[in-house]
């Protein structure tokens, strides 16, 4: 019994001592290991920055956009409701038609003959008094001379008999574009009972034009054509393109005017320049004038104001503070841009950053670099980062805070 009552109070000496010994190698390792490097809790924080935007000479009446080359809408003035868009919609025509039977720079495509029913096409646009080609039976265009025709003299005639070769009718090709210009994102265009426009059933928006001006421009073929102020139709002539009298001027490289009763005067631009030695193309739509001429002279001023727009714009100053890390045992150490991050902008445009913060090592001293800021290669820029680094030294926690808070340290 004796022996028994001995043991156990071996046991429990043991185990007090060996609680002593843990609690010791934990105070003496807490008091010596290092606190873990702090995580900052806004790391891969996307930054959103927008410039004020531009003020823009809009024209008095109806509904404009201007945007750019891949489709971006910079802004829209008046209401963006559809209204017909008079020969505009031979852009469609001309998507649709390449769309089936594609077309590379210096190709002229198959051999289109002709027909009485062609003919008939052309004599019914010339008792209703609209822009039409002459052609008579028999006769053999190619494709690209049909699109030349159709785009630079703005033939009505042209417009329908293309759609028909194509689609075997204006009921199919209706169809068909209908679809094509839905899968294009076209979702405020409706495409009417012809193929040139010459009807007003054929109606959009400004902002829905600016997107078609980037599926033209971005097609090799259709922007040279839209490009000429004339063309040599066989059996015909030089025939003069209908916006040469801003055609070349300020950097202006098309697309296609519209003039009806319905619809008024309607332009679609596009214009050339230069933004950090990297070429930018500017679409501009303008609805509802007066007049073409009117439509066109409206142009101008909005070319000109959006290519004066660029600029090389800080976007992150030097000193912005743009992050913190937060010590859990007080304190906050915030993060700064080292220098300023500058990207061309076009007034009123989003620029986007990405903010990258390492870990934070404790007794680091303030200036310490701990990650960047970066911005995405895009058509005005190449990609940039800006370092970081801290306002603050890191402040060390007390040995009390430090035995209280051992998941801070192992």
């Amino acid at each position: 019994m004796a022996i028994s009552k001995g043991k156990h109070t071996k046991r429990r000496l043991l185990s007090g001592l060996l609680v002593l010994a843990i609690i010791f190698v934990y105070v003496l390792l807490s008091l010596a290991l290092p606190v873990k490097a702090l995580i900052a809790p806004n790391n891969n924080t996307p930054l959103n920055i927008t410039t004020p935007p531009s003020n823009l000479p809009w024209p008095s009446f109806g509904e404009a956009a201007v945007g750019l080359g891949n489709g971006t809408i910079i802004q829209t003035h008046g209401n963006q409701k559809p209204d017909p868009t008079a020969s505009v919609a031979k852009l469609i025509t001309a998507l649709s038609v390449l769309k089936k039977y594609p077309l590379s720079l210096g190709q002229s495509g198959p051999l289109i003959t002709i027909t009485p029913a062609d003919y008939a096409i052309y004599t019914k646009y010339i008792a209703e008094q609209g822009s039409v080609v002459p052609v008579y039976s028999g006769e053999q265009l190619t494709e690209y001379q049909m699109l030349e025709a159709m785009l630079v003299p703005s033939g009505n005639n042209i417009a329908d008999s293309l759609a028909i070769w194509a689609y075997g009718s204006l009921s199919n090709y209706r169809s068909f574009a209908t679809n094509y210009v839905k899968q294009l994102g076209l979702t405020n265009t409706h495409i009417g009972v012809d193929a040139s426009g010459y009807s007003p059933t054929t109606t959009s928006t400004a902002s829905d034009l600016i997107k078609i001006g980037s599926y033209i421009m971005a097609n090799p073929v259709l922007a040279q054509i839209v490009d000429m102020k004339a063309v040599n139709v066989p059996n015909v002539g030089v025939m003069s393109n209908y916006d040469t009298s801003i055609l070349g001027t300020n950097g202006i490289v098309g697309i296609k005017t519209g003039n009806s009763n319905q619809a008024g005067g309607v332009f679609l631009g596009a214009a050339k320049t230069t933004v950090n030695n990297k070429p930018v193309t500017i679409l501009v739509a303008i609805m509802e004038a007066s007049t073409l001429t009117q439509a066109l002279n409206s142009t101008v001023p909005l070319v000109i104001s959006i290519q004066n727009d660029f600029a090389q714009t800080i976007i992150v100053n030097k000193g912005e503070v743009l992050g913190e890390f937060r010590q859990p045992w007080g304190g906050i150490v915030q993060v700064a841009a080292k220098n300023n991050l500058e990207v061309y902008l076009l007034q009123g445009e989003k620029a986007k950053a990405q903010l990258h913060l390492s870990p934070l090592k404790i007794n680091s001293p303030q200036g310490s670099l701990i990650g960047y800021v970066s911005t995405k290669a895009n058509q005005f820029n190449s990609a940039k980062t800006d370092p970081l680094v801290t306002l603050e030294a890191t402040t060390k926690p007390s040995w009390q805070w430090k035995l209280l808070h051992p998941t801070y340290i192992f």
